[in-house]
């Protein structure tokens, strides 16, 4: 989480914004994040114009730091988890396929997940939220009943998503958002560590 702040911070800066702690990029962060940028500062329409470069910016700076990234504490047990009991894992996310696969790779884990629903275009989730979209369309097509697919995510928008689709939602703290957020989105869970969903999975 820590490089997507300075990331964000390093765009600011960039286009002209002011850069923020960590303490109010929780409070504050949104996605789509141009609306971030300019409520710290950034020139609207001039991000509008610049969708590219803004993409090109952040991803130029977020990737050689995310490269040396971590897992969460207990990410492989719950993986393994999964796994052994033929759960499904699909990664939903803002970020680029290509990105994606680079962090699967080098952290070994792309055993673990059968599907990705993500951006082909580095400034995509500067300018838009698709996720909502993407997993309505992966459910159109699957045959997944919505009691069998619960939506895990550390910011509101994943349990926005999961209740549009009528799915089980879980948010984890320690991500982008203030925890204080993550309460007023409503989420079905809201759990600590990753370890926590062998329980809430097993209730299910």
């Amino acid at each position: 989480m820590v490089p997507c702040w300075l990331m964000h911070n390093h765009v600011l800066k960039y286009f002209g914004g002011k850069q923020v702690s960590l303490k109010t990029y929780r409070d504050t962060i949104i996605i789509p994040s141009i609306g971030f940028y300019e409520m710290h500062g950034c020139n609207r329409k001039q991000l509008e114009m610049e969708f590219k470069k803004l993409g090109e910016v952040f991803h130029t700076y977020y990737e050689p730091r995310v490269s040396k990234a971590r897992t969460r504490i207990n990410t492989r047990k719950i993986l393994n988890y999964l796994l052994k009991n033929k759960i499904e894992s699909i990664i939903l996310s803002n970020h680029t396929v290509t990105g994606i696969n680079s962090q699967l790779k080098r952290l070994k884990i792309e055993k673990y997940f059968s599907r990705m629903l993500a951006n082909d275009a580095l400034s995509l989730s500067m300018e838009r939220r698709n996720k909502k979209e993407k997993l309505e369309d992966f459910l159109k097509n699957n045959k997944f009943k919505k009691d069998e697919i619960m939506i895990v995510g550390d910011s509101p928008e994943e349990v926005e998503i999961g209740k549009y689709c009528g799915i089980k939602t879980v948010a984890i703290t320690g991500g982008y958002y203030a925890t204080h957020r993550l309460v007023a989105s409503h989420p079905d869970y809201l759990i600590n560590n990753l370890d926590e969903l062998r329980v809430i999975i097993s209730a299910c």
